[in-house]
């Protein structure tokens, strides 16, 4: 399976406190975007990578696989929060996915994203569910799509790993069709780019190097305000 990865600081920020993680022989793949005072962000991102690297997957039923991991981060980052007053209030998002018998499985909390883009029909689809003050406005109704891609609230969050105990996962699962290709992104790609010029980047390149590079190259045009994680995977390869 061909995947193609990226991450950068962007512009405006001294620290990367994403991180990604890949586990090529299982096909499971995982961003993460940290949060906290004193580089604190970028160690509950970096445990979220790691606790990836070291979970033992079953595969018997990858769902649970990925509930069961999430709250093990969770529960690692809140362990370590505790033992470090800098750590306080440190977290982070989490999207991740795994790959098994043509099916996309996921979870998600936070704004981290996952999309699926088919190159055959040209259509982009964020397949999991933002938990942001602005994502809870715009399904209530209560905002246009436009007014949340510039709402001045949008990186308010409602949700992220390390915070409370208790999880409200967004988790699922969908058929992989021919010719889909898998995003995952943290919110500096995601608020630099609207969903069609992400679209318009996919459906005029083909090699996966060359779409993520795109990706972030425009996101850093048009301001990379904050830090920037791209991967793009072909799971037909």
């Amino acid at each position: 399976m061909r995947f193609a990865a990226l991450s950068d600081k962007g512009k405006k920020r001294s620290v990367n406190e994403d991180n990604f993680f890949v586990n090529e022989k299982l096909n499971f793949f995982m961003v993460a975007d940290g949060m906290g005072g004193h580089a604190a962000g970028e160690i509950a991102s970096q445990i979220a990578a790691e606790v990836s690297a070291s979970f033992n997957f079953s595969l018997v039923d990858p769902l649970e696989d990925l509930n069961n991991l999430t709250q093990l981060i969770n529960e690692e980052i809140i362990k370590k929060s505790k033992k470090n007053i800098d750590y306080q209030g440190m977290g982070t998002t989490f999207a991740a996915v795994l790959i098994k018998d043509k099916m996309l499985y996921y979870t998600n909390l936070g704004d981290s994203r996952i999309y699926i883009y088919n190159q055959k029909n040209k259509i982009l689809k964020k397949i999991s569910q933002d938990h942001s003050l602005v994502a809870d406005l715009l399904r209530k109704g209560k905002i246009t799509k436009s007014e949340a891609f510039n709402h001045p609230q949008k990186n308010i969050l409602t949700q992220a790993l390390g915070l409370e105990e208790k999880l409200d996962l967004d988790q699922g699962k969908l058929k992989l069709e021919a010719d889909d290709y898998i995003l995952l992104c943290t919110d500096g790609l995601s608020d630099m780019l609207k969903e069609e010029k992400i679209s318009y980047i996919f459906n005029y390149n083909k090699e996966l190097k060359i779409i993520s590079e795109k990706l972030l190259e425009k996101a850093l045009s048009n301001g990379g305000l904050d830090n920037i994680t791209i991967l793009v995977v072909d799971w037909n390869e």
